[in-house]
């Protein structure tokens, strides 16, 4: 059950939905994103690492950690200091969650916060979660990010020590 709705009930926040301008073209929609303290790291195992070991420790963090399996590797995002032995890392990285539980129609979202990224040359990685985004950005391009997110119409507030 999701969120009170029955098994195989059509959940209203499945509809499509998208903003357009009185002309009919799509407008990208203004995200409110909050900075993440802390910076981060991509780690990655092959896939069929026992990572089982890892977990605990990880998920008592008060950070973000997301951990993705697929048939090709697992991937994991966490705070930089608990980076996990033996992976390949990427980083340090900055987050930006976006605010909000984000309805799963609402197409252009994760569009509206890349586009702008990719015009300045910004890398970035994208985690979903049920109720939003994190957009991930190397820390040292983040002040760029921001700038370009900002110009974008996107709002975004400081970290703070609670997440």
């Amino acid at each position: 059950m999701a969120r009170g709705y029955a098994r195989g009930t059509r959940l209203p926040w499945h509809r499509p939905v998208a903003f357009r301008d009185p002309n009919g073209c799509f407008v990208p929609p203004a995200v409110s994103l909050r900075a993440l303290p802390g910076d981060y790291v991509i780690a990655r195992f092959p896939a069929g690492t026992d990572t089982g070991s890892l977990l605990p420790d990880l998920l008592r963090s008060a950070g973000l950690v997301s951990v993705t399996r697929t048939d090709r590797e697992v991937s994991i995002v966490c705070d930089a200091a608990l980076a996990p032995p033996g992976a390949e890392v990427d980083g340090e990285w900055r987050a930006l969650y976006a605010d909000g539980a984000i309805p799963f129609g609402l197409t252009g979202v994760v569009a509206s916060l890349v586009d702008p990224l990719a015009a300045i040359g910004c890398p970035v990685f994208v985690v979903s979660t049920f109720d939003g985004d994190v957009l991930m950005t190397p820390g040292d391009r983040h002040a760029d990010a921001v700038g370009a997110l900002r110009a974008a119409g996107h709002t975004i507030a400081a970290a703070t020590d609670h997440g």
